[in-house]
């Protein structure tokens, strides 16, 4: 998937406290799309229990749908809140010097295509080259960057890069609420959470097994008295 602008942007995983419900001071968000893989910068919103994902740059037709009961497991769960995070920024030429061997980045993937999308990927070498100066003494990055690519087409593979190419992880680990309360609601279904009044499937298992052992003390009882 990519924009009307042909540029994408990234996301985060986070901290899910309420006290951040507080907080309206919320980072812009991208998400790892299931369609390809590559991640976006989105927003969310919610339409009844259901949270819905909207991609920046992209038609209504291409928002995502996700109902709290779709989730088989826990670990489904975790999937998908993992696919949201704090939006990258752009790497900027004056900070070629925090990047490093190790350095975990986000980047423009290579494209027969033309497309342009992002994924994670590990820097594994940095080929420095001396920096220059624009017209108006801007610094200008010209290294090369290899990049280890953990997502996308070159997977597993080894690539160049360029600053231009590169978007810098946030630290910024919190949620958005309503990717917050969505998460917890869907826990809640799965996990046979209900509405004050109805009965959980633990307590209609419990009822079931007290129900059991007051027969059989019954019968223990009776058939006491008549030994």
């Amino acid at each position: 998937m990519t924009d009307e602008s042909g540029s994408s942007s990234t996301i985060f995983v986070g901290d899910f406290s309420d006290d951040h419900l507080t907080n309206k001071n919320w980072p812009e968000i991208e998400f790892r799309s299931p369609e390809d893989e590559a991640w976006y910068g989105v927003s969310v919103w919610e339409m009844c229990d259901s949270l819905v994902v909207s991609f920046n740059g992209f038609p209504g037709e291409y928002d995502e749908v996700y109902p709290p009961d779709d989730f088989k497991n826990s670990d489904e769960i975790k999937e998908f809140e993992e696919r949201f995070r704090a939006t990258s920024v752009q790497m900027q030429d004056h900070e070629c010097s925090t990047v490093s061997e190790g350095t975990k980045v986000c980047a423009t993937c290579p494209s027969v295509t033309g497309e342009v999308k992002f994924y994670d990927a590990i820097v594994v070498k940095v080929e420095r080259e001396k920096h220059g100066r624009d017209e108006e003494g801007n610094e200008l990055c010209g290294c090369n960057f290899r990049l280890y690519w953990n997502q996308g087409p070159f997977v597993n593979q080894v690539t160049s890069a360029k600053v231009g190419d590169i978007c810098l992880k946030q630290e910024d680990n919190r949620m958005n609420p309503k990717v917050v309360s969505f998460l917890k609601e869907a826990r809640r279904k799965l996990h046979g959470g209900a509405h004050q009044g109805d009965e959980t499937e633990w307590q209609k298992i419990l009822k079931k097994v007290t129900s059991a052992m007051r027969n059989h003390n019954l019968i223990s009882s009776d058939t006491e008295n008549h030994g």
